[in-house]
């Protein structure tokens, strides 16, 4: 997978808080990280953005 931040190379990783367990990607370049919560809100966040500029325009 490519990071969509620098292009750099991003490595699936296992991430642990006290009762959950989640996998994420992580740029070994850059340090940037992406998982599902992210990707979800990102979705959210451009529907919105475009649907805004469809009422403006």
């Amino acid at each position: 997978m490519e990071c969509p931040k620098c292009q750099g190379m991003m490595t699936l990783d296992r991430f642990s808080d006290f009762f959950i367990v989640f996998y994420a990607w992580k740029c070994i370049n850059c340090g940037a990280m992406i998982d599902r919560t992210i990707t979800t809100n990102r979705r959210k966040s451009l529907a919105a953005k475009e649907a805004r500029a469809v009422v403006v325009g």
